[in-house]
């Protein structure tokens, strides 16, 4: 089988509430994981989730060096154990 070489869809807007993130993308989805499967962004303040920057496919939140895709979303992917790990010791 080939491998799929469409670009992930590029993300519109971020929503976090207390226990979801959501992000709408560009060709009309919107896509919603539990904010549990990334533990940075949980145990972050709501000033530091309210600060991120999009660029296409990617959100990036710089207070907290944490960089999640459309395709990690739409994959249902959860945060690599060492950044978790990471989150809970700051």
């Amino acid at each position: 089988m080939k491998p799929n070489n469409t670009p992930p869809p590029d993300i519109t807007a971020v929503h976090i509430t207390e226990d979801r993130l959501t992000f709408d993308l560009q060709d009309g989805r919107v896509v919603s994981v539990p904010l549990a499967f990334y533990p940075t962004l949980m145990n972050s303040t709501q000033a530091e989730r309210n600060e991120y920057e999009i660029t296409h496919s990617s959100v990036y939140w710089p207070k907290l060096d944490c960089d999640l895709s459309s395709e990690c979303l739409l994959q249902g992917k959860r945060e690599a154990r060492k950044y978790a790990e990471k989150s809970l010791r700051s």
